[in-house]
Parts: C-alpha cells; sequence; structure tokens
C-alpha cells in the first residue's frame, strides 16, 4: 500500500505518523535505533531500515515533514541524511498551486519560498486583504504591504509575473 500524493497537512500536524510502518515494525520492537543508524553502519542495517519504509503508506508525507523541518538525522521517508540533502533544492523549488490555495484561504500549510512568492501574486490579483496575507505568511501587516506593494511594481514593470499561470490556477482551485 503506497500513498500517490501526500495530502496537505497544516503545520505541525504529525497525526499521519499513526499510521506510519516504523510505528508497528517488529524490526523497530528489536532495535528502537533502526532509523537512526551509527555513523560506521553497516549496509545491512539501512538496508532493513528502508525495507520498512518502502511498504510504508505515509513514506512520502514522512519524506517531505523530513524536507520541511530539515531533519537532518536518522533516515525519513525512505531516504537517509545524505540522500535527502540531494533533493533538498528541488523541494525547496517546488511551487504547488494546491498548497498556495490552501493557505491563500486560512490553512496553515508548509510553504515553500517559491510558493510564498506565488501566495504573494496570487494576493495581488485576488485584492486579498493584507491584514490576511500577513496572517498566512506571519509576518506583520506593514510587512505584507510591503510585499505587495513590491509584487505590484515588478508586476506592472512587466519585468517579472510573466507566466500568469498563478492566476490561472488560483481561479482553477476556486479560491
Amino acid at each position: 500500500m503506497t500513498e500517490e500524493r501526500p495530502a496537505i497537512r497544516a503545520r505541525g500536524d504529525q497525526t499521519w505518523q499513526q499510521r506510519a510502518a516504523c510505528a508497528t515494525a517488529t524490526e523497530v520492537m528489536r532495535d528502537p535505533d533502526l532509523f537512526f543508524p551509527s555513523p560506521v553502519a553497516d549496509d545491512e542495517h539501512i538496508r532493513l531500515a528502508k525495507g520498512v519504509c518502502s511498504s510504508c503508506a505515509v513514506r512520502k508525507t514522512c519524506l517531505e515533514a523530513a524536507l520541511e523541518c530539515r531533519d537532518a538525522v536518522g533516515i525519513r521517508g525512505g531516504l537517509t541524511e545524505s540522500e535527502r540533502r540531494a533533493v533538498r533544492q528541488t523541494f525547496d523549488l517546488r511551487c504547488d498551486p494546491a498548497r498556495v490555495a490552501a493557505a491563500l484561504a486560512g490553512r496553515d500549510v508548509h510553504l515553500t519560498r517559491v510558493e510564498k512568492q506565488e501566495l504573494i501574486r496570487w494576493a495581488v490579483a485576488s485584492n486579498t486583504s493584507t491584514l490576511l496575507l500577513a496572517s498566512v505568511l506571519k509576518v506583520s501587516e506593514a510587512h505584507a504591504q510591503k510585499l505587495l506593494r513590491q509584487e505590484r511594481r515588478m508586476g506592472a514593470d512587466g519585468s517579472a509575473n510573466t507566466s500568469g499561470t498563478g492566476q490561472a490556477a488560483f481561479e482553477a482551485a476556486g479560491a
């Protein structure tokens, strides 16, 4: 049983852990440190931990949570620390319109830097209130005003925001 796509979780939501394979795996009962191998751990130890992850229904959610919080210790989502470092840049550059729409609708979700910029574009396009934007981004209202001004200026200059995909996705999301 594998998970197609991680659900959009509220920031800090850890309820998915109850469905994790590692929560009930007999391998973990025998070795509580299975997912935290020592620096000199043998390949068999790591292979065993990854084997538990491979059958996990929430493996992608686990990996996403580890990347969001920049967890640098242990095996999470089936990847070691060094493997997660290798995918972090791609993760940090993601821009999922569904996540942006959920945040703009008031859900407290983790957004990447790119998703935050897209959220600001959508806020300008939809005349979102400064107070709502400040709340979603967890910044002061004055800072949210500054972000909106900058985006309006960049949009008017035509030097940025040329894709138009943000507003189309915003409308398609029904936000």
